[in-house]
């Protein structure tokens, strides 16, 4: 990953306000998005809903199917490597996408 887009990464997860990957136990908590509280998300996860090919994600994050439910896509945090997600979580590969789950992952 370049420096820049690391960095460009590095102030989107910064900004203010709910993100996704963010800790949640409410959909309050979320903003405009939903908490997720299941097995691949201890803790609860911020995440938005999303279509895959369509409606895009935030920067850092990307749209996997069936991370919202078994018919919806949602917006989970993006990763290279474990250190890049939270305690609790491991950069798992779904649907193409490295993204912040549980261990058991979806």
């Amino acid at each position: 990953m370049s420096l820049r887009l690391a960095l460009m990464t590095s102030l989107a997860l910064c900004a203010c306000g709910p993100i996704v990957g963010d800790p949640c136990t409410v959909a309050t908590e979320c903003g405009p998005g939903v908490c997720l509280n299941r097995d691949y998300a201890p803790g609860g996860l911020c995440s938005l809903a999303c279509t895959v090919g369509g409606t895009a994600c935030p920067a850092g994050s990307a749209c996997v199917p069936r991370a919202v439910d078994n018919d919806t896509a949602g917006c989970l945090r993006t990763c290279a490597k474990d250190s890049d997600c939270r305690s609790g979580y491991t950069c798992r590969s779904e649907d193409g996408h490295s993204v912040c789950l549980g261990p058991g992952g979806l």
